[in-house]
């Protein structure tokens, strides 16, 4: 009862062998006939050509193929599978076996897409059973892996397409609402007492801010989708056209803004010259009662470029989810912040292979850094 309790828990595997030599045949059977976890159904095929003959319906767990073939090599067949026969090969194990084993063979065999690669010397001393099965594993959780992978980005993805088709409709009712404040406010002010020009004041407010809720919304869903390409950009001109964006901004509020000599880097135009905006303006709007002085430096260093921003003082309490979506630096309703400012600076950072993170100290103000990978 024991004994058929367990043959019933054995795996079944679907084997096919390449291999020209009758003699390594019987060996590999053999040893797979020893391995008390698993059965295992073997097709024989003793050169490239009829192993890709094989019916296309016949689906293998396991391909152990022989690196020395007549015509063409193993290689060529590992070749095959992952680029012609992808579709029906794409959880199975491949095992490329050579009775001359190298380190450059090996390193081939894996930068092709091998799970193992074995010696003859290995069968013949009797390890083989147990690579085999862990192979198979092995191709087994990475096709899950994979699965999810792609499972998780297109529900990103729908996501991402919900978020901006969401947003894209709701910037046309918002101006609409906007248009309508203004034309109250001229048309209706004589009739309207001070409360009620107060209310109309919040409404164009909130309205406002709706608006750059929405633009960010559009923005956010838009970044690693578009289209833009990597091209080699002055940075010191990306500053330059966004402090003249923001001209309005820092004469109101007397920002002053230094740039040491940045360098020329790969990047994606228009979302550096976002990133640095978003920065930049969080720093004058979040600011003390002191005119801000904002400076912007660059260190390379290895593969990497490292810049720092400096800006208002945040509590060290609030560095670990400032970069979070919809967290607001302070949640003060008088200044305009939709909460996703600084995860799109995320986004653009991640975009370019980088990292980002703010440094404070309380009455000394803070600086975010972040690292651009230099190409």
């Amino acid at each position: 009862m024991e004994k058929s309790v367990r043959a019933a828990e054995k795996s079944n595997y679907s084997v096919m062998i390449v291999e020209d030599s009758p003699d390594d045949i019987l060996l590999y059977k053999k040893r797979l006939s020893a391995v008390t976890q698993a059965n295992f159904d073997i097709s024989e095929y003793n050169n490239v050509k009829s192993a890709k003959n094989a019916p296309k319906s016949k689906h293998f767990d396991c391909y152990i193929v022989d690196y020395q073939l007549p015509g063409e090599n193993g290689l060529d067949f590992v070749r095959y599978l992952l680029e012609e026969r992808s579709e029906i090969s794409s959880d199975a194990a491949i095992i490329v076996v050579t009775g001359c084993g190298s380190e450059e063979l090996a390193a081939e065999a894996f930068k092709l897409g091998a799970h193992e690669y074995l010696t003859k010397a290995h069968v013949l001393d009797g390890d083989f059973g147990r690579p085999v099965l862990n192979a198979i594993e092995r191709a087994h959780f990475t096709s899950q892996i994979k699965d999810y992978q792609d499972k998780l980005k297109k529900s990103n993805s729908d996501l991402s397409n919900f978020a901006h088709t969401a947003a894209h409709d709701l910037k046309a009712p918002l101006r609409r609402i906007l248009s309508y404040c203004e034309i109250m406010q001229e048309d209706a002010a004589e009739r309207l007492n001070d409360d009620d020009k107060k209310m109309m004041e919040r409404m164009e407010i909130n309205a406002r801010r709706m608006q750059n809720l929405v633009e960010n919304l559009l923005s956010f869903s838009l970044i690693g989708y578009d289209v833009e390409k990597k091209h080699e950009t002055d940075l010191n001109d990306i500053v330059q056209d966004v402090i003249e964006d923001l001209g309005v901004l820092i004469q109101e509020t007397d920002a002053k803004i230094e740039y040491e000599d940045l360098p020329k880097l790969a990047v994606y135009p228009v979302r550096m010259n976002q990133l640095f905006s978003n920065l930049i303006s969080n720093a004058i709007k979040y600011r003390s009662d002191k005119a801000p002085h904002i400076v912007i430096k660059a260190k390379t260093e290895g593969e990497y470029t490292t810049f720092s921003v400096n800006g208002s003082g945040i509590p060290k309490s609030r560095l670990s989810y400032i970069f979070e979506d919809f967290k607001r630096l302070y949640n003060n309703e008088d200044v305009d912040g939709s909460g996703l400012g600084l995860s799109i600076c995320k986004k653009i950072v991640e975009r370019h292979d980088g990292k980002i993170w703010a440094e404070s100290d309380e009455g000394q103000g803070a600086t975010f850094y972040f690292t651009i990978k230099s190409e």
